[in-house]
């Protein structure tokens, strides 16, 4: 019963893991606030991005999993995962891809605040020396 389980047990996990590194990304990089009202953004974290790695990994295990484990299954069992294999797929596919992008959309968020960080101090710079 256990090994029937395992493969849909990890694909959860993996599902699981890349929405919450998703919905922690848009929270960090505040990606649906308007860049007026937005605070400071910091760099995607290195913790973030290992994290990513690991939901990347996560994603492939089940399947390779399932590969080892299909001849103890009932046929049952087998037939559901195998009419479900590639709905699983695309489904941590593109959970993974996401994760990139909303990386890449903190990233940008965070370029924006430093740049503005930078030009504001070089603009109050200059009225400080022109006095």
């Amino acid at each position: 019963m256990l090994i029937e389980l395992l493969p849909a047990l990890l694909w959860i996990i993996a599902v699981v893991m890349a929405l919450n590194i998703i919905a922690l990304t848009i929270l960090r990089g505040h990606l649906f606030v308007s860049r007026l009202r937005r605070p400071p953004v910091y760099p995607v974290s290195w913790t973030m991005v290992a994290a990513h790695v690991v939901s990347f990994a996560m994603a492939i295990v089940p399947f390779p999993v399932y590969a080892l484990t299909a001849g103890m299954m009932d046929i049952d069992v087998r037939e559901f995962y195998e009419q479900n294999a590639l709905i699983g797929a695309i489904i941590v596919i593109v959970l993974v891809m996401l994760e990139i992008l909303v990386m890449y959309l903190q990233a940008h968020n965070a370029m924006e605040t430093e740049m503005d960080r930078r030009l504001g101090l070089a603009v109050h710079g200059n009225k400080n020396s022109d006095k």
